[in-house]
């Protein structure tokens, strides 16, 4: 039986410039490698697109780290509150993995039973390579994204604010915001990668 897990998601995240991520990283000392935590991250959608018009995402990502590979199925779905989403988690084998990237065949359990949210019916319609840095700072953890879409790359920080943590989530934001601030940078939320990278 495929593994299930439901999380409520907030994640702040802003795009950096090449030599601002670099800066950045060197105060925390920490460095990009080709070797740890690399994701691929495939984005499917229903044959019109109803799961875009809807910000929902539907993605399969693959992560690489060391010598581990791992498959996760997730759907996310917007909540009241702002950049905030229900997230559904499916953990998936190699053999599922594949058919839903190249057969376009959503795996048994929860997440295919959600017809009401996605019909039963998806194509994979993008891949975005990411490489992924953590870095703790205070009482959060911090991360930086090498992102490779198309030939192109960029680069992000950001955080994923916990709600069952006894430290007010709003602190939390403080201080990714306030380490932002001294290095010149302004906080934006970057947009969602399934819109902003088509």
């Amino acid at each position: 039986m495929a593994k299930r897990k439901r999380v409520i998601d907030k994640e702040l995240r802003t795009e950096l410039a090449k030599e601002k991520c670099y800066e950045i990283m060197d105060y925390l000392m920490v460095q990009f490698t080709d070797t740890n935590d690399i994701h691929f991250n495939y984005y499917f959608d229903t044959p019109d697109f109803s799961l875009a018009e809807r910000d929902i995402t539907l993605r399969e990502r693959t992560i690489r780290k060391e010598n581990h590979t791992s498959y996760h199925l997730t759907l996310r779905v917007p909540t009241i509150e702002k950049d905030t989403y229900l997230e559904y988690h499916q953990q998936l084998n190699e053999k599922d993995m594949r058919l839903l990237i190249y057969n376009n065949k959503l795996p048994d359990g929860e997440i295919k039973d959600l017809n009401s949210i996605h019909g039963g019916s998806v194509k994979n319609v993008n891949m975005i390579r990411v490489n992924r840095i953590r870095a703790p700072y205070k009482d959060i953890e911090v991360y930086f994204d090498k992102i490779s879409h198309r030939g192109k790359t960029h680069y992000e920080i950001g955080t994923k604010i916990d709600t069952t943590e006894t430290l007010p989530k709003d602190q939390h934001a403080k201080q990714f915001k306030d380490l932002l601030e001294s290095f010149g940078i302004a906080f934006k939320q970057a947009k969602r990668r399934s819109k902003k990278f088509q």
